[in-house]
């Protein structure tokens, strides 16, 4: 077997607290068990996925408000021991949101 018959390439991690290209998510969960926050914010870093009564998503729970959120989501996200994957039931969701589209500055207009 010669050495040129077979390749090995470097893998690793991929870096979770650089930019990503693949957009986040906001989802704002109906909490009933906390009476004096009882919305829940998840930031999603894959797009959610639907199945009978239930989204599966993967990423962070947040603290911050959802404006903070907004601003500082990568920061967020930058600690990949607090990454999660888990299914959320459909009624306990009260909205999902893009973090990276701007409805008020779309890319096409700036010039």
């Amino acid at each position: 077997m010669g050495e040129k018959d077979y390749a090995v390439g470097q893998a690793g991690m991929p870096q979770v607290g650089q930019a990503s290209k693949k957009p986040c998510y906001l989802v704002s969960l109906h909490d009933p068990s906390n009476k004096k926050k009882p919305t829940t914010y998840f930031i999603a870093i894959d797009r959610p996925h639907f199945e009978m009564q239930f989204i599966q998503v993967k990423g962070v729970f947040s603290d911050l408000s959802e404006d903070d959120i907004s601003r500082r989501f990568n920061e967020e996200i930058a600690n990949k021991d607090a990454i999660v994957d888990i299914m959320f039931p459909s009624h306990r969701i009260l909205s999902i949101k893009s973090l990276v589209f701007n409805a008020n500055k779309p890319s096409t207009l700036i010039k």
